[in-house]
């Protein structure tokens, strides 16, 4: 095999990071890839190598970074909840009336966030028109029971989360997740993120074949979970995306159109970095969330045993992927989230840091690519 050519910058201290980047491509199947991170608001690694379906990769190259979007649209609704528009703690009711339906009417948009409104699935099936426009996926949510008494039990929103997210802060703000990222985060910052994108934009690289399963038992164990039809439902909302073939289903040109602030989310390392690194301190003179409300977001809400799905240890906070022995991104403290197949971005309020890593060749099982960077950044702090 030639040798990988990692290109872009790494500061001194921070070498170990770029070599276990190489590594993930000598040792670990990647085939195109970039990472990362900021320390104390100055920018220590941003590094990329290999090719896209469409060539090499560039600086600039974004992916679907898939459940990467529901950290960032966590951010979004915690700056509106800093600025008095939204008190996490109030009822769903407060800004979306509507939502109280069927035994909803006590329902938190902390719980929302903690993944604990028993919404995973929408009751009715959702069509590709119905994504595109936004207003019926929300009243379906809006109008049907939820799966268990609201904060009695958890399971994962794969894509739910950011309608339920999304809809409360349209209600509280005027604004969607897609306008209220552009204006208060993406421009501000001038990082290359949207929900959705035309996948004929040159900087847009879609997501490849998987990788090669290197442990079957693990991969049936989680692929059984998987089958629970609950799950499937949440995967496929009634037809409208195929879980069998995720990353073909999910990347059509009609789908990435759509804004889906739970796992469309367009982006790339370097943008995600400096976005959670604005949450924890200042960069370019742009702050996006005070210590309190990130120290409030980042408490365990929702963990153990979920009510359906497979249960691998994740945790969460409001809205937060949190540290766990499934994702230790830096250990305690840590808050983010990953994505389907590699995609991780997160926060460190106490090491001042802002981490991402993308990846256009989705991971087998396990997938350590993510894990080793972080365990090489956090040797070099």
């Amino acid at each position: 095999m030639s040798a990988v050519r990692v290109e872009g910058e790494v500061a001194a201290g921070f070498e170990k990071v770029a070599d276990v980047f190489r590594e993930n491509f000598e040792d670990r199947g990647d085939t195109g890839a970039a990472c990362a991170v900021y320390v104390e608001g100055s920018r220590v690694v941003d590094i990329w190598a290999g090719t896209t379906a469409g060539g090499p990769w560039h600086p600039y190259t974004r992916n679907c970074l898939f459940s990467v979007s529901k950290g960032i649209t966590t951010i979004c609704v915690l700056m509106a909840v800093e600025r008095g528009a939204i008190d996490l703690d109030a009822p769903v009711t407060s800004y979306w009336p509507e939502f109280g339906a069927q035994g909803k009417e006590a329902t938190t948009v902390r719980q929302l966030l903690a993944h604990q409104a028993g919404l995973t699935a929408p009751a009715v099936d959702l069509t590709l028109d119905d994504l595109q426009a936004w207003d019926p996926a929300v009243r379906a949510l809006a109008e049907q029971a939820p799966a268990w008494k609201p904060g009695t039990s958890f399971a994962y929103h794969a894509v739910t989360f950011g309608w339920l997210a999304g809809e409360v802060l349209r209600r509280a703000t005027g604004k969607r997740p897609r306008d209220w990222l552009a204006e208060h985060v993406a421009g501000p910052l001038g990082v290359a993120m949207s929900f959705g994108v035309d996948i004929d934009d040159p900087s847009f690289a879609p997501m490849l074949d998987p990788l090669p399963i290197t442990d079957p038992e693990a991969a049936a164990a989680e692929a059984a979970a998987l089958q629970d039809p609950l799950v499937v439902r949440a995967m496929s909302l009634g037809g409208a995306l195929d879980p069998a073939n995720l990353f073909a289903s999910a990347q059509r040109r009609e789908v990435m159109a759509c804004e889906l602030p739970g796992v469309n989310l367009v982006s790339n390392a370097r943008s995600c970095a400096k976005v959670y690194a604005a949450t924890v301190g200042e960069v370019d003179g742009v702050r996006l969330l005070g210590p309190d409300v990130v120290l409030d977001a980042r408490e365990v809400r929702s963990e153990g045993p979920p009510y359906a799905g497979p249960n691998v240890g994740l945790r969460w906070g409001s809205g937060f992927m949190l540290s766990s022995v499934r994702r230790p991104m830096l250990g305690e403290g840590s808050f983010g989230h990953d994505g389907a197949g590699g995609h991780l971005a997160f926060g460190h309020l106490e090491a001042q840091v802002g981490f991402g890593y993308q990846t256009v060749r989705p991971g087998g099982v396990p997938d350590d690519r993510a894990d080793e960077l972080c365990r090489a950044l956090q040797a070099c702090l």
